[in-house]
């Protein structure tokens, strides 16, 4: 086997080449990353009441640490027993002595003892040796005294050792996230047996990668897994690890409360003398995978229904679901499972219908027959009563047993009532039965006919109904049923129909289903069309293909939506959809006419309404409009099209136009586009002013509005409207006047002189007045002693800005 050995303590002759700690000794090969894991391994310091001690005996009582780490992917598994010895050859106390072994078969099997057996093993030495050089250990290292038996005896004197279980589950905690386990007991002994313990139960793989330090004399700073100490020391479990930790003082009998794991408590009812032998058991169910913990557990649980030991419900569950999706284990070895745990306990429904199942895929028909017989009139009648522990159905292939519940399937659905009958429907479906194509006809009828009778007092409950729509959706034959007993319900109560209708789920029928029966599918498509508002315009559309001919009328207009008018958006998502074919009545053609009369509100509600008269303006559906709808139509478009390029002429003829009052769209686009495009338009300040004064007067102060903000840069475009505005300002109302006197101000603040004069210039020959006030305003500038005022004052007399009046210079100023 060759183990490599390793003696670190502090001598005079070692590695270095001078006194103090090193490895006194090693063997051939040793790495230097070994060498370092196994220094910084061994670190001990002694409990404080033995430190200065020579006596043989204290010596001899003071904590042994026997560590062990089992490596990774590139280090090399590491035991070591570590023992105080007192004085160092200098004479100082705290020396320690640790011998070392490294090699892979340290976490092997094949008789490697486990690395907590090594407790007492005769093989350490606790003396440093003259040659630093060490032999190899030929073979597997001798175990020491601790054994199954032994270690059970100590449990049970242990005043504590009914606790093994929760320190168990603490360490496959550990395992799980990251922790360590932490054993307070009177001697590193006692830690090793506790340890020992733990092992033994655990599985071996397991036991072999488990990290461990029977003492450690700072604890807190360990990340082993598994460590121990004794009372003497003081842990310092700060707040900011106390969590990375599971503390056991079992001198005390200061106990962490965790959960049980669930696999420690099957190993606490399996106990440390057998577990060995259990252990063996389950290798006939393991497959090789398993790494964590976790995956132990329902192999562990396998091995024990079949060695006999009783099963609690949780372990039940958990191996009837691994027995479901294990896939490695042999047809005979999964049967015999299968029958000692149906032999030894009282299952669910659920879980006899998976050991069907698995006895069925193992060939072992006398256990399925066995199990199906016992189930299956049980099982329909807990789905009649809507038992919750009701089994989920599963198909049955046998024929004799599904002869058998085809016949008592019938018997048990002709005495049902509507729910009972939908939940028996459900489970023959999951069943595969097939039914007699009559009775299911039958049987849906009445089901629909006691629905109808309860949609107008009250609401289908709504597990009620999604158990009606699998139905539904499972069985043709249901949904010809219900098909029968609508057309009864049609012919008995017409006019009540579309109210009974509403009532009954939408998604139980298709529209495939009601292909011969058009009056029925158009109720149908109209009733979807109310429960699913965003396919309103789709059932419509289905509605106008199935009519000959295809008659767009004002009443199912009204039928589809209710509130008895089109938005903008309803009539942008129908009308494209429409046949052009269809041909539309005068109650329709008024529905469409509404639409252009709806008041546009702003911006987005013009640009849709513009959308829908471009979508209308093909001959096809002009021809669906009033004739003065579809002036307003051709109108709206020509007027936006010239507002987008405009000319002053044509805005003076839209602008003197009189249009009808009722002509949304044309009002919509003076109102909001026509002053952008007065603004815009190339013409002179003569032909603007003309355009101006025809305006209303709210379109005009929209207008006076944007030459406002356009004043502040001076522009070509902004020069032209102020000019524009001075030429039409005698003829202006008073609320106009005050845009006009506000966007003067705003030339006079933010023009330049140069800007001023030129302005000035232009205005002269239509306002000496105003052309001398601009003059000044610009020679104020020039000068520096001008500055414009935030807010104008106006005279509570006549409502004239007070920058009417000329600002007096500073004398000296004026030549």
């Amino acid at each position: 086997m060759g183990l490599q050995q390793m003696y670190y303590t502090s001598c005079e002759r070692g590695l270095t080449g001078y006194a103090g700690y090193q490895f006194n000794a090693v063997s051939d090969g040793v790495s230097t990353e070994t060498l370092r894991e196994v220094e910084a391994l061994v670190a001990y310091e002694p409990p404080q009441s033995l430190i200065y001690s020579d006596d043989p005996a204290d010596l001899e009582r003071c904590p042994v640490n026997l560590c062990f780490v089992p490596g990774g992917q590139d280090e090399t598994p590491v035991a070591a027993c570590v023992r105080y010895v007192g004085r160092d050859p200098s004479q100082r106390f705290g020396n320690y002595f640790a011998h070392a072994l490294s090699h892979l078969d340290l976490t092997g099997a094949g008789g490697t003892p486990l690395p907590i057996e090594l407790w007492g093993s005769p093989e350490w030495a606790s003396r440093p040796v003259a040659d630093s050089r060490l032999p190899e250990l030929p073979g597997p290292p001798r175990p020491g005294p601790l054994s199954p038996a032994g270690v059970d005896r100590f449990l049970r004197g242990h005043p504590y050792g009914d606790r093994l279980p929760q320190l168990v589950s603490a360490v496959l905690s550990a395992l799980a996230e990251d922790r360590t386990v932490l054993v307070i007991d009177t001697s590193s002994e006692a830690v090793a047996h506790w340890f020992a313990a733990v092992c033994y139960l655990l599985p071996p793989p397991v036991a072999r990668s488990l990290s461990f330090a029977t003492y450690l004399s700072r604890p807190e700073r360990s990340r082993l897994r598994l460590v121990g100490t004794v009372p003497e020391i003081p842990v310092g479990l700060g707040p900011d690890i106390q969590d990375a930790f599971h503390v056991f003082d079992l001198v005390s009998g200061r106990l962490p409360e965790l959960p049980e794991h669930p696999l420690a408590g099957l190993l606490g009812r399996v106990g440390v003398p057998t577990a060995q032998t259990f252990w063996s058991w389950t290798n006939d169910y393991v497959s090789g995978r398993e790494h964590d913990p976790q995956d132990w557990y329902a192999p562990a649980v396998a091995a024990a229904v079949s060695g006999g030991t009783s099963l609690d419900d949780e372990e039940v569950a958990s191996l009837v679901g691994w027995l479901d999706t294990c896939d490695h284990l042999p047809p005979d070895v999964l049967a015999a499972v299968v029958r000692d745990l149906y032999r030894q306990r009282q299952l669910s429904a659920d879980q006899l219908t998976v050991l069907s199942r698995i006895a069925r895929a193992t060939h072992d028909t006398e256990l399925v027959e066995q199990i199906q017989g016992e189930l299956l009139e049980t099982e329909m009648r807990r789905h009649i009563a809507d038992d919750p522990t009701a089994a989920e159905p599963v198909p049955i292939r046998d024929p004799v047993l599904r002869r058998q519940a085809t016949a008592r399937f019938g018997d048990l659905l002709r005495d049902c009532d509507d729910q009972q009958g939908v939940r028996l429907l459900l489970w023959a479906s999951a069943a595969r039965l097939e039914p007699e194509h009559d009775t299911l006809v039958r049987k849906s009828a009445e089901i629909t006919r006691a629905l109808l009778s309860r949609t107008v007092t009250a609401r289908v409950d709504e597990r009620f109904r999604a158990r009606l729509t699998r139905v539904a959706a499972e069985w043709p034959e249901f949904r010809e049923g219900m098909v029968l007993a609508l057309s009864d319900q049609l012919h008995q109560q017409p006019h009540h129909f579309p109210e009974l209708l509403r009532g009954l789920p939408g998604e139980l029928l298709r529209e495939n289903d009601l292909e011969h029966h058009p009056v029925l599918r158009e109720h149908h498509l109209i009733a979807r069309a109310e429960r699913e508002p965003t396919r309103t315009a789709e059932s419509l559309v289905r509605v106008l293909m199935m009519r000959e001919p295809c008659v767009l009328d004002g009443e199912l207009l009204r039928k589809l939506w209710p509130s008895g008018r089109w938005t903008h958006e309803e009539a942008l998502e129908v009308v494209p959809l429409l046949p052009s074919s269809v041909q539309v009545d005068e109650s329709a053609a008024k529905w469409l006419e509404a639409v252009f009369a709806r008041d546009i509100r702003d911006d987005d509600d013009l640009v849709l309404c513009l959308e829908l008269c471009a979508l209308m303006a093909s001959r096809a559906r002009l021809a669906w409009l009033p004739r003065d709808t579809r002036r307003c139509v051709e109108n709206a478009l020509q007027i936006a099209e010239l507002l987008a390029r405009p000319r002053a002429s044509a805005l003076l003829q839209v602008a003197e136009t009189q249009w009808p009052a009722l002509w949304q769209p044309v009002a919509a686009l003076r109102r909001r586009r026509f002053p952008r495009a007065l603004l815009d338009c190339p013409g002179t300040p003569l032909e603007i002013s003309r355009v101006l004064l025809a305006m209303g007067d709210r379109t005009a102060l929209s207008y006076l509005e944007l030459v406002c903000r356009a004043a502040a840069t001076p522009t070509p475009e902004s020069l032209r409207n102020i000019l524009a505005v001075v030429t039409a300002q005698r003829s202006v109302s008073t609320s106009q006047r005050e845009f006009l006197d506000r966007a003067l101000e705003t030339v006079e603040r933010q023009w330049s002189p140069a800007d001023l004069d030129r302005l000035a210039a232009e205005v002269r020959p239509l306002d000496t007045g105003l052309a001398e006030r601009m003059t000044r305003r610009a020679e104020q500038k020039r000068t520096r002693w001008y500055k414009p005022k935030r807010a104008r004052k106006r005279d509570p007399k006549t409502g004239a800005p007070d920058s009417a009046k000329p600002q007096s210079p500073p004398p000296g100023t004026e030549g």
